[in-house]
Parts: C-alpha cells; sequence; structure tokens
C-alpha cells in the first residue's frame, strides 16, 4: 500500500490547485528535520517593508491585516488577511506597492535541516513512494526511510486563527525570553507548520486512509518486537492474531519487503550487537539469550546480516 507522501505526490499529479487564479507551489520538509527559529518580528505599515531584501534562513509571513503587496523576484503578490508564504533562503522579496497603516504580518525566521524542498507540480514524478510502514520496523534506521509535510508556498488556510494565535505565541517568546525560550520556540513553529500541513490534507481531501491489512500488520509487527527471543512459530502468531500463516506471511511482506523469519533474525542479532559490545559474557551466552539454542548458527546468521563473525565485532 502506497504510504501517506505518495499519496499526496499523486494528487499533485492529477489536481491544479490555485488560489484566487495563482498556481501553487509547494515545499517539502522532512518528518526528521531539526528545527531552528532564529527570530520572529510582527511588522505594521511601511516602515520596515521598503526596499529588497533577502536572508540566509527560510522566513513564512501570516498576514495579520491586509492587503500586503509582496514582490517575490520578479513575481508581484497580494496576500490578504490570513495569508501565507514561505520564502526560501537569500530569496529576493520586498514591498512593490505601499502597504495601509494598519496593514501588517508575522514574519519568522527559522533553519531547517534537512533543508526544505521546493516542489513544482510538474516535477511531481520526481519523489518516489514513501512507505511509512518500514519505520514500524524496530531494525530500521530512523532517517533510512524519508517521508514528508507538504507546506503550501502560499496559503489561506481555514485555522488562521489558531496560527496567529501560535505566531503570537513565538512572538512573545523572543519578546520576553525566558529559560527556555528557544526550544519552545521551536515546538510552536512546529505546530504551526503541520496545522498548514494539515490544512493542505483537509482542503484538498487527500486524507490517507489506513487499511484493516496494515493494522493487522501493525499488530504483527509488535507481537514478533515481544516475543522474538523465543522463534514465535507459525501455530503461535496464528492463534495470537486469529488469521492463517500464510496470509499474515503475505502482510507482512507486502508492508516490510522482507520475510517474517527475516525480521525475527534481524532482532536477535540487534540485541546481540548490544550484548556484545556492553558485556564480557561468552558468545554461546549471548546466542542462547537472543534465541539460538545452536552457537554455530547464531555465528553463521551473525556474519550473514553482519558481514564478519561475533567475534570479530566485539574486537571492533
Amino acid at each position: 500500500m502506497p504510504g501517506l507522501g505518495y499519496a499526496i505526490i499523486k494528487g499533485l499529479q492529477t489536481k491544479t490547485w490555485e488560489i484566487e487564479g495563482v498556481c501553487m507551489d509547494y515545499l517539502l520538509l522532512s518528518r526528521l528535520a531539526r528545527l531552528d527559529v532564529k527570530w520572529i518580528s510582527e511588522l505594521v505599515g511601511n516602515e520596515h517593508f521598503a526596499g529588497p531584501k533577502s536572508n540566509p534562513f527560510f522566513e513564512l509571513l501570516m498576514v495579520t491585516e491586509g492587503p500586503v503587496y509582496l514582490e517575490v523576484g520578479e513575481e508581484r503578490l497580494e496576500l490578504r488577511s490570513g495569508e501565507t508564504f514561505l520564502l526560501m533562503p537569500w530569496e529576493k522579496h520586498g514591498c512593490w506597492k505601499p502597504i495601509g497603516a494598519q496593514s501588517g504580518f508575522y514574519w519568522v525566521q527559522f533553519a531547517a535541516d534537512p533543508g526544505l524542498i521546493l516542489h513544482k507540480e510538474d516535477a511531481a514524478e520526481r519523489y518516489p513512494a514513501v512507505i511509512p510502514a518500514m519505520q514500524d520496523l524496530r531494525t530500521s534506521h530512523s532517517d533510512s526511510y524519508m517521508d514528508f509535510l507538504l507546506l503550501p508556498r502560499q496559503s489561506k488556510p481555514f485555522n488562521r486563527y489558531e496560527l496567529l494565535g501560535l505566531f503570537e505565541k513565538i512572538h512573545q517568546q523572543f519578546h520576553v525570553p525566558k529559560g527556555y525560550f528557544r526550544y519552545r520556540a521551536t515546538l510552536l513553529l512546529g505546530q504551526i507548520l503541520e496545522l498548514l500541513a494539515q490544512d493542505v490534507l483537509d482542503q484538498k481531501d487527500l486524507q490517507a486512509e489506513v487499511s484493516s491489512t496494515f493494522l493487522l500488520y501493525r499488530r504483527l509487527v509488535n507481537l514478533l518486537d515481544e516475543t522474538y527471543t523465543t522463534n514465535p512459530s507459525s501455530e503461535d502468531l496464528e492463534q495470537a492474531l486469529h488469521h492463517n500463516y500464510e496470509y499474515l506471511c503475505q502482510i507482512f511482506k507486502k508492508y516490510a519487503s522482507t520475510t517474517i523469519g527475516s525480521y525475527v533474525h534481524q532482532l536477535q542479532i540487534q540485541k546481540a550487537k548490544h550484548l556484545l559490545t556492553s558485556t564480557s559474557r561468552m558468545i554461546r551466552d549471548i546466542a542462547e539469550e537472543v534465541g539460538f539454542q545452536d552457537p554455530y548458527y547464531f555465528s553463521r546468521i551473525f556474519k550473514k546480516l553482519e558481514g564478519i563473525s561475533p567475534q570479530q565485532f566485539r574486537d571492533i
């Protein structure tokens, strides 16, 4: 089953989304990105809005009172109250027409690692399907399978008052900095970005449905994680999950791209590696603890997965 990110990208391929006739671009933010708020301010009127500007950080604007006449590169935009716009690092911007004395916006500068990826609608095929099911495996690395939040370059979100409240809270953190104010500001920015991404899903009906087979897969993964040292049999799995073993194998292979037996071995070797480096216990005792009665078979599986023997791994 394709993941949520895949469903979103497919949506981009089949729909043209616009705000008052403006074709929308998007930015892809890795779920694992590290965010860091650098600065926030609320601008009102033209005093600090004249002349071209650029900076080395991403910049998110949200209009508190419109219109705001924003020029980005050679593009001239008229942003209304409640609209947002995301600027890339060093992207030149400024005003192309004076704004009213009461018009203004919040802007927050932030760093992201890895950075946001500017995503054109006609480039949808560049991004592969995301399979978040693999992230449920205890043996997968956190950065092995990337999934993204889809952020609109320009938007008019439904939940603008909630968003404005979060901008105000970040502004307060920097206006009266106390304790871990930067950490709190980063958490608030994460909420803002999640709300903007969720708004895309809500407005464009891109919610990915979770199938009953995926829920069964999650139950199977959890069961294996809890019982792998006992080498659960096919009968054990059938009795616990109330499904035929062949069907369970098909479901697991579909989502995890590996077999149940291979995953059990990966879990066993993962724990064995920890014991080899953190204890001085004999290898045969470690093999028995992780589920191998035969130490020679344990060494064979270990070398198959790691490329070296257990003793060589310990000596590194």
